[in-house]
């Protein structure tokens, strides 16, 4: 029975048994890889398994907030996540992944609530095998706790196009292991590029550059957080100003209104006088010529000097 497993395992590394489904791979076909020993070859739970993902847990080894490797242990299961840093953590689970499915990972939206961002979510080859690492940051002003075996990352699996088509499983077998040390193997009129490095350890690219390039990176968060603090300030200030200087403009253009508004009153009142006094002088004109009229009329002047 164990060898009959271990074949089966094998045949499905090299060739998808269901090849006429494509896309992400639902939950039954997660369970049933990973009960082959593929995909989560490692520390498989079936509690983590999610509609069309699996919850990646924390691992034992990890770079802390200070840029130095430890280990967490069932007697040290956590560790502090300073504020405004950077902690580079490993994951529980171990993956085999078939020459036929490629996998993403991306921290828990629950974690992304919390401040905590993911410093990679990249693509994971068909054919990879071991541990996955990743850098976390921590943008919050407070500190946090990460337990061992804390569910954080979300992974989910994918099929790629078809691993070369017409042939054997043997055959795969043969070509796939004999392209080990070289970049681009030609078969047939086709060239496919295959995963050759062997199990990835956790941590195992951490090198002094990159702990020292973590201690950086925290100082550079830091740096940059200060600066938007004070872009921040720097905004709201110039937008005071700004609606200080409009408050001002507003003001000044009501008193011009105002004034404008009382000048054409001012002046409708002059007209209005102008017009009365030119009629008031229309009339007395008047008048004056009806005086003349009579001053010389004839029959007017002889009662008048009769009078006398």
């Amino acid at each position: 029975m164990a060898d009959e497993s271990k074949d089966l395992r094998e045949a499905l590394k090299y060739e998808d048994g269901y090849p006429k489904e494509t896309g992400i791979l639902l939950s039954n076909r997660i369970h049933e890889l990973c009960t082959h020993g593929l995909l989560i070859s490692d520390g498989y739970d079936e509690k983590q398994l999610r509609p069309a993902s699996y919850t990646l847990t924390v691992g034992d080894d990890y770079i802390d907030s200070d840029g130095v490797r430890r280990k967490l242990s069932e007697k040290n299961d956590t560790f502090v996540f300073k504020q405004n840093s950077i902690v580079f953590v490993s994951m529980r689970e171990r993956l085999d992944l078939p020459f036929y499915i490629v996998a993403r990972f991306n921290i828990r939206v629950n974690w992304v609530y919390d401040g905590v961002l993911l410093g990679t979510g990249p693509q994971v080859d068909p054919g990879f095998s071991g541990f996955l690492s990743c850098p976390l940051y921590n943008l919050t002003n407070g500190d946090l706790v990460i337990t061992r075996g804390q569910p954080f990352a979300t992974i989910d699996f994918e099929k790629t196009t078809n691993l070369l088509d017409g042939f054997t499983l043997e055959e795969k077998k043969k070509i796939i292991q004999g392209a080990a040390d070289k970049d681009v193997v030609l078969v047939g009129d086709q060239k496919y590029s295959f995963y050759k490095t062997p199990p990835l350890k956790a941590l195992q690219h951490a090198t002094r550059n990159m702990v020292s390039s973590l201690i950086e990176m925290r100082e550079e968060v830091r740096t940059w957080r200060r600066l938007g603090i004070g872009s921040l300030v720097a905004f709201f200030g110039l937008t005071l100003s700004l609606l200080a200087f409009g408050a001002n403009l507003y003001r000044q253009n009501s008193d011009l209104n105002r004034q404008m508004t009382e000048s054409k009153d001012a002046i409708r009142d002059a007209n209005q006088k102008i017009a009365d006094l030119q009629e008031k002088q229309k009339k007395f004109s008047s008048c004056m010529d009806q005086v003349d009229k009579k001053l010389n009329d004839p029959h007017f002047k002889a009662n008048l000097q009769s009078c006398h």
